[in-house]
């Protein structure tokens, strides 16, 4: 009896296993075509070359913004190609981004607000910061949870640049429960745990160039944009 019973739980567990196992994750392809819809901010321009979205930033830009017209869930899994085209383009994502927890709303700064202001606005909103090809600002890769304008959850970074200009890099940005993850071209840079994770928020996809006596535009082309989660 005691034996037919413990069969019976090992596969009732074997089951459940099986059952979360074939969960289906749902996938949202988000072609050039969607993505130049996306709202935009600061000084650039965007268009449709070639089956991939081109963006670049204009005369008397600070950064270039897209941003997604609705939030996406607490957990998911993004990938995306992305070629940087100008050698001074920084790459920077931010995920599960949210500016007021009761309300869906997303405001933007004017459009004569100053860098410091934007830099307000943006550290303001709670959000996740993917910053890579850092090296136009004299910088390196780095991953941050950012919490208010001055605390942060974690800060990561990288030893080296890991992107060089005119190439396809395969992106993956992963978030599932406490963990968080970047990989690019398949390998693994940043693998973190977050005790208090995000819910669900908007995707912000930024460019940004050099300034300074010599000023050089960012410029990127993205294409394969994929969201998948359950």
């Amino acid at each position: 009896m005691k034996s037919i019973l413990k069969i019976t739980i090992l596969l009732s567990i074997s089951v459940i296993r099986l059952s979360y196992g074939q969960i289906q994750l749902k996938e949202e392809k988000i072609t050039p075509e969607e993505l130049v819809t996306w709202q935009t901010f600061d000084k650039g321009k965007s268009y449709i070359r070639d089956n991939e979205l081109i963006v670049e930033e204009t005369e008397g830009a600070d950064g270039y913004f897209l941003i997604s017209p609705k939030t996406y869930a607490k957990d998911f899994v993004l990938k995306y190609k992305v070629k940087p085209i100008s050698k001074s383009t920084v790459l920077i994502t931010l995920f599960s981004a949210i500016q007021d927890e009761k309300s869906e709303q997303f405001g933007l700064p004017k459009e004569t607000a100053t860098p410091r202001e934007v830099w307000e606005w943006r550290t303001k909103m709670k959000h996740y910061n993917l910053t890579i090809n850092n090296a136009s600002h004299g910088n390196k890769p780095f991953f941050f949870k950012n919490i208010s304008p001055h605390f942060r959850g974690f800060y990561k970074s990288l030893p080296n640049n890991i992107i060089g200009v005119g190439h396809w890099y395969d992106v993956e940005i992963g978030k599932e429960g406490n963990r968080l993850w970047f990989k690019l071209n398949d390998k693994t840079y940043f693998d973190v745990e977050d005790c208090n994770p995000f819910e669900g928020g908007r995707l912000l996809f930024r460019i940004s160039g050099s300034t300074g006596e010599k000023v050089i535009f960012a410029k990127a082309a993205f294409k394969d944009i994929v969201i998948s989660y359950k």
